[in-house]
């Protein structure tokens, strides 16, 4: 009986484990498909990452040489720039200087239309222009000559005055104006800065300011061409203000 027992079971755990092999043999087929095909998309993922690793490479080599040809053509657009700039410029100089050209050559056409209504030839012109030249500085030496001359006639005038009318006032040059350069040590006397060159007479008088304030008077006792001695006269001084340097005198 317990043979018959242990048969049975024997038996029946081979038809569980074949039962078992029946059922689980599909699910391993598909499990190995499935693994086959796993392995496959595995590959091709691989292969098409390698692929667009390669093609990513690619398209920075091609970015960077993209990137280096434009600073080449930014560059290239600079110095063209620049130049046309350079261009217009020249190009606006030579147009003012063709303007100022053909201005003068209007002019100097419409002059040499006026000579030639004269019956003036070039070198009579040439001689004319030279001999107005010579006449014109020889005017500004006259004129020269004629305001030296009329400052000694002044000096003179004034020196005679000084013993024919001693009271008589000198008339100075009407908005004439100096400096004080210096102050003598006792407050009598001062060195201007204006002389016979601007027409400072002796005994001409001239009040001394600062600012808008009056501070004395003046009579001029000695002459030179640039420089000139006059005392400070007491009756004008204004109480204990004293001349200083770089006080005005005017007259």
């Amino acid at each position: 009986m317990l043979r018959i027992a242990l048969i049975l079971a024997l038996l029946a755990a081979i038809g569980s484990l074949t039962l078992a092999i029946l059922v689980t043999k599909p699910t391993v087929q598909d499990l190995r498909v499935n693994l086959a095909d796993t392995s496959q998309q595995l590959s091709d993922t691989q292969n098409t990452l390698e692929t667009t690793k390669a093609d990513l490479k690619k398209t920075s080599t091609d970015l960077a040489s993209t990137a280096s040809d434009l600073e080449s053509t930014k560059a290239q657009l600079e110095e063209v720039s620049a130049t046309a700039a350079t261009s217009k410029r020249r190009a606006d100089n030579l147009e003012a200087n063709l303007t100022k050209t053909t201005r003068e050559k209007n002019e100097a056409q419409a002059e040499l239309a006026q000579w030639d209504a004269l019956g003036l030839k070039p070198d009579q012109i040439t001689q004319m222009r030279a001999e107005l030249k010579q006449t014109i500085e020889e005017k500004d030496a006259l004129s020269e000559e004629k305001v030296l001359f009329l400052r000694s006639i002044a000096q003179l005038q004034a020196r005679l005055l000084k013993y024919e009318e001693p009271d008589t006032k000198i008339a100075l040059p009407t908005g004439l104006k100096g400096n004080v350069l210096a102050v003598g040590p006792q407050q009598d006397f001062v060195l201007l800065d204006i002389g016979a060159n601007n027409g400072v007479l002796e005994r001409g008088e001239m009040v001394i300011r600062r600012g808008d304030k009056l501070i004395g008077k003046v009579s001029i006792i000695s002459v030179e061409p640039t420089r000139s001695i006059a005392n400070i006269l007491p009756d004008w001084r204004q109480g204990d203000v004293a001349v200083a340097e770089g006080d005005k005198v005017l007259y």
